[in-house]
């Protein structure tokens, strides 16, 4: 029973340098399993990152296509059926209300863009 049950105090010491060695290579182990870790974190970061990117892109062309065949082939067909409501309203007085109700809607231009001051001219 004289024994000391500390734990912090072993039986055979052993020698300083050995200890902080085994402390310092469990260390360096940590170390390196973290970067490990962290490597293979930011290639998979970056093929998240890729993959987002080349989806984007592929959105991107898709809606690009989308607006060109609208702007191509169903806003003509939209502008000429406009045309014949406005056409038909000036021969038919009772389709008016109507057609005021709806007129926000039938823009078929965009505003013209304000014109840019001129430069002042330079004094002499």
């Amino acid at each position: 029973m004289d024994e000391s049950h500390d734990p912090l105090i072993s039986p055979d010491p052993v020698a300083p340098d050995e200890e902080l060695r085994e402390q310092l290579q469990s260390m360096r182990s940590v170390l390196l399993l973290l970067l490990v870790a962290m490597t293979c974190m930011a290639a998979w970061v970056s093929l998240f990152l890729y993959r987002q990117v080349v989806n984007t892109n592929r959105q991107v062309v898709e809606a690009k296509r989308v607006i060109d065949e609208f702007q191509t082939n169903a806003l003509p067909k939209i502008n000429w059926f406009v045309g014949n409501l406005q056409a038909f309203a000036k021969t038919n007085a009772d389709f008016n209300p109507i057609l005021a109700k709806y007129n926000r809607f039938f823009q078929t231009t965009a505003p013209a863009p304000s014109p840019a001051p001129a430069p002042a001219a330079p004094k002499k």
